[in-house]
């Protein structure tokens, strides 16, 4: 009986130092707050401002056309990045522009002005020119001008005593028209965050 019972508590035992040593991964919403820590920008600072400033740029009116046969047309350019967090702009950018299409739908022209899209353009235009493949004639024409053009920073400010770091960012978007130059409509998204060193690694 003794034995039976040592078998157990044995097994018991090296079954939490297997659940321990190994890894657990599970799913959690984005919008959650991160767990991981850090005074950095956060999935659902990233989410809530792309929603944020689609939602704004929506309400302000400024991507209407009074023009039934004139759709409205804009593109985003840049996301400087001047604070001390490494994040991926890209990740602001399209969700921007994800909601933006999402929110405006036909209403508006939303075009790729990226490095990559304007390349794969022209090849595919030289390609139907050289006949090597078909055009539907629908669909010819030039590549389209934007009526403004979204652009953005991201900046922060730190302060830092022995035991506590404070960062604060400020994302800035702007929306110019490009006729005129006017700064038609302009966003912001701030973020403070708090760290402390723990008593273990002071």
């Amino acid at each position: 009986m003794a034995s039976k019972r040592y078998e157990f508590l044995f097994s018991a035992a090296l079954c939490g130092l297997l659940l321990s040593c190994g890894t657990i991964d599970r799913r959690v919403d984005p919008d959650a707050p991160d767990e991981v820590g850090g005074p950095n920008l956060r999935s659902q600072d990233i989410r809530a401002m792309a929603d944020r400033m689609a939602r704004e740029i929506r309400e302000s009116g400024v991507l209407r056309s009074s023009d039934p046969a004139h759709r409205v047309s804009f593109h985003i350019s840049s996301l400087r990045n001047d604070s001390s967090d490494p994040i991926d702009r890209e990740l602001i950018l399209l969700g921007i522009r994800t909601r933006l299409q999402q929110k405006l739908g036909r209403q508006v022209r939303v075009l790729d002005r990226s490095t990559e899209a304007v390349e794969e353009i022209r090849e595919e235009k030289a390609a139907k020119r050289a006949a090597a493949v078909t055009a539907n004639p629908n669909l010819a024409g030039a590549l389209a001008g934007s009526d403004y053009v979204l652009k953005g920073t991201i900046k922060d400010r730190t302060l830092q005593s022995d035991e506590l770091r404070s960062v604060y960012y400020v994302v800035t978007f702007e929306l110019t028209d490009l006729e005129t130059s006017e700064l038609v409509w302009s966003g912001v998204y701030e973020a403070k965050f708090l760290s402390e060193k723990s008593v273990i690694s002071r």
